[in-house]
């Protein structure tokens, strides 16, 4: 519904594209959840959230790059998107650093 609404032309492509652009913002939640609830998880899921995460905070580099380096450089909703999606792993970014930098075992605090 948010791509019928919010999308760079009322267009069938334009439409999926922005589908596509707020799936990829939220498809992590559901690990984030399975995470909050075990308060646990292994070593290879735990690196492979923190890289898409990583991924996805690197983006917003290359945008702000782009947006100070490229006329009429302007994707709004992309970054309003990546954003929501880098907030989303904000709370996990901080206990993993923790806890690869203490050394310890990934354990969310509750």
């Amino acid at each position: 519904l948010l791509a019928l609404i919010f999308n760079e032309g009322f267009e069938l492509f334009e439409i999926m594209w922005a589908f596509s652009i707020y799936l990829e913002a939220v498809a992590i939640l559901p690990q984030l959840f399975m995470l909050q609830k075990t308060k646990e998880g292994e070593a290879f899921t735990l690196l492979y959230i923190f890289c898409v995460g990583a991924y996805r905070a690197l983006y917003i580099v290359n945008w702000i790059y782009r947006y100070a380096t490229e006329r009429h450089y302007w994707q709004p909703l992309v970054w309003i998107s990546g954003v929501v999606q880098t907030l989303l792993y904000a709370d996990f970014f901080y206990y993993y650093v923790l806890a690869v930098k203490e050394g310890s075992r990934f354990q969310l605090p509750g």
